[in-house]
């Protein structure tokens, strides 16, 4: 019983001061995203301990996660998305390997072990898909040529960087890592993402014709969304993220006639879970690692500062990749800057492979949240400043 209360709390704790803080911020001309992540630092073990991290509530992050990129699929055209692939596969290639490299040095001059370098470098390769979406989505900028490059970007970097992922934790355990084994790993998850996207688009129009004639109410939504559970489900057995498979489903979706009616009803479930997501993020960040006055937590701010200017200076970069005319490339490199919810789930295997001892882990975990609060507030000036220049 006791369990249930806790669960009960939570959820109803999240969703109060997500709306609270979310209002808050949105009043001070900021993000409602900023105002939930604030909120899951406040309600979180850091300072108030309402909310702690449970398997339960992880999973009810995931799927807020999975519910958002699904809304982002349904609201991209597939044949403009598929134009702005080709500058996408650029911005994605600079960064990864730019972080990379700058994070690996930065690691190793600190005195760390090449190994522990190696992870680190990887970690900052990390972009997080969901906040900077997010803000585009808030915006109503998603139909942007940015936005559509920064979407295909960040869709690439997610499989470089879990294919990175995959023979780096294959090094640790002693496996013998080839040029098959990295080129099995990629082929997979992009015949993946190819067959899923051209198979659907053949086939799902038919199935979803034949159930919109069914008489039961919002069944042509709730199909919407068992689809989508099931592409997410897929992705995971090929060691991709979900949120992947969501986004791949809800781009085959936007292809059928009842995709708005899909749009339109699954608001409801959106408002519920995605700032769910948001704020069990913020309940991931230690308030007490900032604190200058702990003489152990010094080294740890130079570390961090060092490299947070790395991983903000890396995809900065990346944006100016994009040679095409009229395109904003601060914008597309400040999209690419949070690591969010990837580059947690980045740290946290080099914690539990024991490659990392806590402060190492601090500091990352320091510099993905720093990029997570930072850059849609950068990204909201920016796309702000567009709109005025073009009215």
């Amino acid at each position: 019983m006791y369990e249930v209360f806790d669960f009960l709390i939570s959820l109803a704790s999240i969703l109060f001061f997500a709306k609270i803080f979310g209002e808050i911020a949105l009043n001070l001309g900021q993000n409602a995203v900023i105002g939930e992540l604030l909120a899951g630092i406040f309600i979180g073990p850091s300072v108030l301990g309402i909310v702690r991290e449970t398997p339960v509530l992880s999973n009810v992050s995931e799927l807020g996660a999975i519910i958002l990129l699904f809304e982002v699929g349904l609201s991209t055209d597939i044949k403009e998305f598929l134009k702005a692939s080709g500058w996408a596969m650029v911005v994605a290639l600079v960064g990864v390997i730019v972080p990379y490299f700058l994070g690996y040095f930065v690691f190793l001059r600190f005195g760390l072990t090449n190994m522990q370098a190696v992870f680190a470098g990887a970690v900052l390769t990390a972009t997080s898909v969901g906040i900077t979406i997010r803000v585009f989505m808030d915006l109503k900028c998603l139909k942007t040529e940015e936005a559509k490059i920064v979407l295909g970007a960040t869709v690439i970097d997610d499989v470089i960087g879990l294919t990175m992922l995959a023979v780096i934790l294959k090094l640790i355990t002693s496996e013998t890592v080839s040029f098959g084994t990295v080129a099995y790993i990629s082929g997979t998850a992009v015949l993946f993402l190819v067959l899923s996207v051209v198979v659907g688009v053949l086939i799902v129009p038919t199935i979803f014709k034949f159930i919109s004639k069914m008489k039961q109410s919002y069944i042509v939504s709730i199909m919407g969304i068992v689809f989508c559970f099931i592409v997410s489900a897929l992705s995971t057995k090929i060691e991709l993220a979900p949120i992947i498979g969501a986004f791949v489903a809800g781009l085959v979706l936007s292809t059928i006639k009842q995709s708005e009616e899909i749009k339109k009803d699954i608001k409801p479930i959106y408002a519920v879970f995605v700032p769910m997501f948001f704020v069990l993020m913020g309940t991931e960040v230690d308030i007490s690692t900032f604190n200058p006055f702990i003489a152990a937590n010094r080294e740890i701010l130079v570390l961090t500062s060092v490299l947070f200017v790395v991983a903000f200076v890396g995809k900065i970069v990346a944006g100016f990749a994009v040679l095409k005319k009229g395109i904003n490339k601060l914008l597309i490199g400040v999209s690419m800057v949070p690591r969010g919810e990837v580059g947690l789930i980045f740290a946290e295997m080099g914690l539990k492979n024991n490659i990392f001892e806590t402060r190492d882990y601090s500091a990352l975990i320091a510099v993905i949240m720093l990029t997570t609060f930072i850059a849609p507030i950068i990204l909201k000036y920016l796309i702000s400043k567009q709109k005025d220049n073009s009215a």
